[in-house]
């Protein structure tokens, strides 16, 4: 037993050193890091089996393998490679001036060069048949020779049907349909992309054959479209994506100069080359490797080229031309709707962005209102922006919502909502919905990758700032348009109240951190407006009156709230525990000149004569040290209790000095029992409080 597992140890330790010598070999090979395999231990027998099971994975390596996939020949390499190619262009080019100069000189007649055409045609075929069957030379050259009797064949057809008149056009025709199938069909067994690239272009000549013999311009677009689609197979099954590209150039641009030769097919044309285009987007996700941003840009400038040429050729067609992109916008929605299928975010953002740009085009195309135009452009815009929200498709994102915004802000700054049923007051509601909308699909999105989710945090804070004042903004024009000219500015100075505590009592993750303040500060100037302004159209004196004391009650509404603990203190638990007394001396202060504001206001509209309006003023002085002393107790404020103590003793200077000049006796006695009673209460609460304590 101990020889064996002697033994044993010596293989264990023979297999490390093969593994150690394997991978530095393999690293001298590839010029790459190989992982260093770590020694295992063995101490029975099965273990040391399956580690010789192993070896070979270890050994092998197959994540290295992949190199030769992605084989980069040297300059050298490829342009030995591309020799054949050129000397069977160099041989053509030579027959073809051969043929010409024994023309010149008259040694052959017309038939003879033809039929000569035609052999050197069938000739260069059969070499290369031989070649590939006996297996002599290389495969690059035979292929060429291959593509060199397609190309002999097809110019020797339109030289003896349009040069020489030898083969008669319909013969010529069928020659030529001959060769493209002969050329297809050696693309399809090859499986070579630049012997595909030669038979598309080539193939490409026969519309110009067609054009001659004076075809009807519809045969020659369905030919043109049938080549292209037969093609596809070939790219298809070899994954041929230049193919694909250079077909598709070629082929569009073959049925944009055939058009040019019949105006009365236009129409024809135009669909045709949708057609094409299909067939090109078909192909295109077919192959498509994944988040290639040099295809998916491809895609997008063959998109935009081709939906500008059909809007070229169809300018003065204005019903087709709407019928064509709308048949458009159905296949690049189709694509979007299978790349979301996928999940590819980069093809989403360019078929989106797409989809966009065409949906657009059939607005402006639309013989409607500029009202409608741009009710139509919004609703595209933002269907866009919020596609890109949701999947986070950062360029697409940002197209979208500097075009929404652009729209958006003219729309809520220049239009006007009167009528009231009209387009125009329409786009402002659609834009102020379609912004709440936003705003909730921003939520939705917040439980997204933490990078989003942060960007997103910034976001919640400035958002609901927008809406309020996009909503104030559409509430203002509306008070100014239906409201009568002296109940102006009522309407907005009730709103913005209303919303002041209706922000303050949401929660606070949809309020966000600025908007508190943005509508404490908006409610601190209308309140400052209010109190600034004394005369008012005697009509609306009492809504007038009704608006600031609304102001003061909510004031009061939220020191209220605060001090019990309501709705508006849990949302904003740290800054009231923290500031509830200063807040409450701030309100004070603040409530008093308010009063002023309003007896002054009310004895100016002759509401109150001038002795009532002092006398009030004077009792809530005392009604507000009161109520400072009393809170003041509750809950220990020393500031408050001085504040209390101050406006006490402020109000007994304002009545001893100010007051009694103003009021009869009458006033005089009885207001000052009144406040005598009120200040012995309050003193025997205070005493009785401190003896407590």
């Amino acid at each position: 037993m101990e020889r064996d597992s002697e033994m044993l140890e010596r293989i264990a330790a023979l297999e490390q050193e093969l593994r150690l010598l394997k991978t530095e070999v393999q690293h001298l090979k590839q010029h790459a890091k190989v992982e260093q395999v770590v020694p295992v231990k063995t101490e029975t027998v099965k273990p040391v089996v399956r580690e010789k099971l192993s070896v070979p994975n270890t050994v092998a390596v197959p994540k290295e393998d992949p190199i030769p996939e992605t084989e980069k020949r040297s300059l050298e390499e490829l342009f030995t490679r591309a020799l054949p190619r050129i000397f069977t262009v160099i041989l053509v080019l030579g027959v073809l001036w051969g043929l010409k100069l024994v023309s010149d000189y008259g040694f052959l007649s017309d038939s003879v060069k033809i039929i000569a055409g035609f052999v050197l045609s069938i000739g260069l075929g059969a070499c290369a048949y031989y070649m590939e069957k006996k297996q002599k030379g290389s495969r690059v050259v035979a292929l060429s020779l291959y593509g060199g009797a397609f190309i002999v064949g097809i110019l020797t057809t339109a030289a003896g049907a349009i040069l020489y008149d030898v083969l008669s056009l319909y013969v010529a025709l069928i020659f030529a349909l001959l060769y493209i199938v002969y050329g297809v069909f050696i693309s399809f067994i090859k499986g070579n992309e630049a012997l595909t690239v030669l038979v598309v272009f080539t193939s490409l000549l026969l519309p110009y054959l067609l054009e001659y013999m004076q075809f009807s311009g519809i045969i020659i677009g369905i030919f043109i479209v049938l080549l292209f689609a037969v093609l596809q197979i070939v790219i298809w099954k070899h994954t041929q994506r230049k193919a694909l590209y250079i077909g598709t150039v070629f082929s569009v641009l073959a049925l944009a100069v055939v058009s040019i030769f019949h105006d009365e097919r236009l129409v024809f044309f135009a669909f045709a080359i949708i057609a094409v285009f299909s067939l090109f987007l078909v192909s295109f996700l077919q192959l498509y490797s994944s988040n290639s941003k040099v295809h998916a840009s491809l895609i997008f400038t063959f998109t935009v080229i081709v939906l500008s040429l059909v809007n070229g050729i169809l300018s003065r067609e204005q019903t087709p031309l709407l019928i064509a992109l709308i048949l458009f916008l159905t296949i690049i929605a189709g694509a979007l709707y299978i790349v979301f299928k996928r999940a590819d975010r980069l093809l989403i953002d360019m078929f989106g962005t797409l989809s966009a740009i065409v949906l657009l085009n059939i607005i402006t195309q639309l013989n409607i209102s500029s009202e409608m135009t741009l009710l139509l452009m919004i609703v595209v815009t933002f269907g866009g922006l919020v596609v890109a929200v949701k999947h986070a498709i950062l360029f697409m994102k940002w197209v979208k919502g500097m075009t929404f915004t652009v729209l958006a802000f003219f729309v809520l700054m220049f239009y006007e909502v009167e009528p009231f049923f009209s387009l125009k007051h329409l786009n402002i509601v659609l834009v102020i919905a379609m912004l709440i909308g936003l705003y909730k699909v921003l939520l939705l999105y917040k439980g997204t990758p933490v990078e989003e989710k942060k960007r997103l945090f910034k976001l919640e804070d400035i958002y609901p700032s927008l809406l309020y004042l996009v909503g104030l903004l559409y509430i203002w024009k509306l008070d100014w348009a239906y409201m009568p000219q002296h109940y102006t500015t009522f309407l907005a100075f009730s709103v913005i109240a209303f919303a002041f505590v209706a922000v303050l009592i949401v929660k606070r993750d949809i309020a966000g951190q600025l908007l508190p303040w943005l509508a404490a500060g908006v409610y601190g100037i209308a309140g400052l407006v209010l109190l600034s302004t004394v005369w008012v159209d005697d009509r609306t004196v009492i809504v007038a009156l009704i608006v600031r004391i609304l102001y003061f009650a909510i004031l009061w509404a939220i020191i209220a709230d605060s001090w019990e603990q309501g709705w508006i203190y849990k949302n904003y638990k740290t800054f009231f525990s923290r500031y509830t007394e200063q807040l409450t001396i701030a309100s004070m202060i603040i409530s008093i000149i308010w009063i002023f504001s309003i007896t002054n206001f009310m004895n100016f509209h002759d509401l109150i004569n001038w002795s009532s309006a002092v006398i009030l003023n004077t009792v809530f002085i005392f009604i507000f040290a009161c109520l400072a002393l009393f809170l003041a107790a509750r809950r220990n404020y020393s500031n408050l209790k001085m504040v209390g103590i101050g406006l006490l003793f402020f109000g007994i200077i304002k009545m001893i000095f100010f007051d009694l000049s103003e009021l009869d006796i009458l006033i005089r006695s009885i207001s000052f029992i009144i406040i005598g009673a009120i200040g012995l209460v309050i003193s025997n609460k205070l005493l009785g409080k401190e003896k407590e304590e």
